[in-house]
């Protein structure tokens, strides 16, 4: 009789490993999961914050480019002028 008490008494470790290792395993399931909510918003803040700086980039690229067309205008008026100017002499 104690066999079967011994195998009873093994089952009841068993099953209250089982039971430990289901709680642990749902804990870490609901940390996991809070960190991937987590990790999803800040991953949704760095798209908008990307989109954010490529408007910037094109913005200042527009600018500069802008820029740099009226300085050629101007080099180019210059260079008419200076051509210019040694005719007149």
């Amino acid at each position: 009789m104690s066999t079967g008490f011994g195998k009873f008494e093994e089952l009841e470790t068993r099953i209250m490993r089982a039971v430990e290792l289901v709680k642990t395993t749902r804990q870490e399931n609901e940390t996991l999961q809070k960190e991937l909510t987590s990790t999803r918003s800040q991953m949704s803040k760095m798209e908008h914050e990307l989109e954010e700086l490529r408007r910037d980039r094109d913005l200042v690229k527009n600018r500069i480019e802008s820029l740099v067309d009226k300085l050629s205008e101007l080099t180019e008026e210059s260079g008419v002028q200076t051509e210019a100017a040694p005719h007149r002499r």
